[in-house]
């Protein structure tokens, strides 16, 4: 055998790189592919986020009050006893009463969203130097009421009505003859219970609001800044489920002609820049009421702002009235 003979080893075939990771190629698919997985991603966490944001807001929206903490009576300015009843429909209710006289008639106070009955303070104080009877309490979901959510109006009238029937039955009150005043969503609030409620004779109600066609409206988009986006559409169903009551039949303006021949007063601010109460809206109710009313277009004030701007006028006015169709204490 020759060196001719002899086959020499071949040598390994050369492989391309240009398809490994580590090429200039490669490297630019793999970027491309993490892109559009990252993309993605950020895209369903957006769409997710659209899609829950009417189901955050309307547990936002009916959630009572985070922080509740107990009044001090020895604050209120007047003297009041620890009260606590039942809403027609059974939730447990606490309040104040301020006793001027068993002689007296009573006058029910109810308080703006998610507020408390401290906030009326100021309205039982007048009052109850003029000689009524006052009953401040917390409405469900709020203070010390039980409840984990308020209701818009739907159900509160319920506690309104609780509370009537919790004065007709207290011995130390020889006379059965009440009233209310509300503000903000309790001045609808108000009127929503005095049509359904006889007992209460006469009803004031400040910055009033007529129906909640205007939070339902709201419900259909979801801002962005200067922009709005348009929402998925469950949002009325779910707070509707939340509250237990169709929120759309909460209107005042439906029914504050049934409480004729029982008086109503409507105080409102031209200026009130909320937009759920408007003044349309306090003009919508008047026209709507039936003798005997009254109404007081205060020129500014802002929402609820009446008896802090005219405070004199307020007590003279909301005090006439109630001597008027509830009698002098």
């Amino acid at each position: 055998m020759t060196a001719d003979d002899v086959t020499s080893p071949s040598a390994p075939p050369t492989r391309s790189v240009s398809h490994r990771w580590w090429a200039p190629g490669g490297v630019a698919r793999g970027l491309r592919r993490r892109w559009r997985w990252v993309a993605g991603a950020l895209l369903a966490v957006v769409i997710l986020v659209w899609a829950l944001a009417p189901a955050l807001r309307a547990v936002s929206l009916v959630a009572g009050s985070q922080h509740r903490t107990s009044p001090d009576a020895a604050t209120a300015g007047l003297p009041v006893q620890d009260v606590a009843f039942t809403a027609t429909d059974g939730v447990r209710l606490a309040g104040w009463l301020a006793l001027a006289s068993p002689q007296a008639p009573t006058i029910i106070l109810l308080h703006g969203f998610k507020g408390s009955r401290v906030d009326m303070l100021p309205w039982a104080r007048f009052l109850f130097a003029a000689g009524y009877n006052v009953l401040l309490f917390d409405d469900r979901g709020c203070g010390q009421s039980a409840d984990w959510q308020i209701t818009l109006g739907a159900r509160e009238p319920d506690d309104v009505i609780g509370a009537v029937r919790y004065l007709q039955l207290r011995a130390d009150l020889k006379v059965n003859r009440f009233g209310a005043l509300g503000i903000s969503l309790g001045a609808g609030v108000a009127l929503l219970a005095a049509a359904r409620e006889p007992g209460l004779l006469a009803t004031v109600a400040d910055s009033p609001w007529a129906t909640e066609d205007d939070q339902l409206a709201r419900m259909a988009t979801l801002p962005l800044g200067h922009f709005a986006l348009p929402a998925l559409p469950y949002e009325p169903a779910l707070v509707d489920t939340l509250i237990g009551a169709r929120l759309a039949d909460a209107r005042p303006v439906a029914v504050i002609g049934q409480i004729a021949p029982r008086a109503v007063f409507l105080i409102h601010a031209a200026d009130d820049a909320n937009a759920t109460t408007t003044t349309a809206d306090e003009r919508a109710l008047y026209a709507a009421a039936r003798q005997p009313k009254a109404e007081w277009i205060v020129p500014h004030g802002g929402h609820v702002g009446a008896l802090h701007t005219y405070p004199a006028e307020y007590q003279r006015r909301v005090l006439a009235f109630f001597a008027q169709y509830l009698g002098q204490p």
